[in-house]
């Protein structure tokens, strides 16, 4: 992921009603597939501001919120000391370029991040090894799109316009991944630049990380 374009919306990233009314239908969703609980402890890959993360905090143990933009990071670490959330943790972490963090998860989230990832194989490796034995992993992204979701200025950021769903859970089982499925979490209506109104369906998929194989 490239992080100048992030940086520098990272103030204003909050004030647009789309993106916060996405990220609640994306944390709904997790919620509704992955069930988490009280005793989980769970990564929110590319964070930005913390939104999904945020959402999730009332269900689980804890939240390790992780991005490669610090300004964004700042923002959230903004959020967590005015609401003396102790139990949501900031790291800043480029899973395309930086060692693997020796923390391992339960629950392993990552909301429209994937498109900005260039080596989609190497993320997609090291989310199944950040998961202990029977985790789960909740993706969010777009379904693939002709190229109009993003603005101009945001386009150097965009590996990917969108993924079709078959494709990625094949990836994922590939990997390891067991028990992928797929469901439509939110559809995105906005301008594109021909200043027409299309609706962008957005995904959650999710994928478990087999348990270790008993020994009886």
């Amino acid at each position: 992921m490239q992080k100048s374009h992030f940086d520098g919306a990272a103030v204003t990233w909050d004030s647009e009603p789309r993106r916060i009314a996405l990220m609640k239908a994306v944390g709904e969703t997790i919620v509704r597939l992955a069930r988490p609980t009280s005793d989980m402890d769970v990564l929110d890959y590319g964070c930005g501001t913390g939104l999904v993360g945020l959402f999730l905090l009332p269900y689980v143990r804890a939240v390790t919120g992780a991005d490669n933009s610090p300004d964004m990071l700042a923002v959230l670490r903004q959020k967590l000391a005015a609401g003396g959330i102790r139990n949501m943790h900031v790291v800043q972490l480029d899973l395309e370029q930086d060692t693997l963090p020796g923390e391992r998860y339960d629950l392993v989230v990552s909301s429209m991040t994937l498109h900005h990832v260039a080596n989609t194989r190497r993320v997609l490796q090291a989310f199944y090894d950040l998961l202990r034995p029977g985790g789960t992993l909740c993706i969010a992204d777009l379904d693939t799109e002709p190229g109009v979701f993003h603005a101009a200025e945001a386009a150097a950021n965009v590996h990917h316009h969108g993924f079709d769903r078959n494709d990625l859970k094949s990836r994922l089982r590939r990997i390891g991944f067991d028990e992928t499925r797929d469901v439509t979490a939110h559809i995105v209506r906005k301008p594109t630049h021909d200043g027409r109104e299309r609706g962008f369906p957005v995904f959650v998929i999710t994928a478990q990380r087999p348990h270790s194989k008993s020994s009886s």
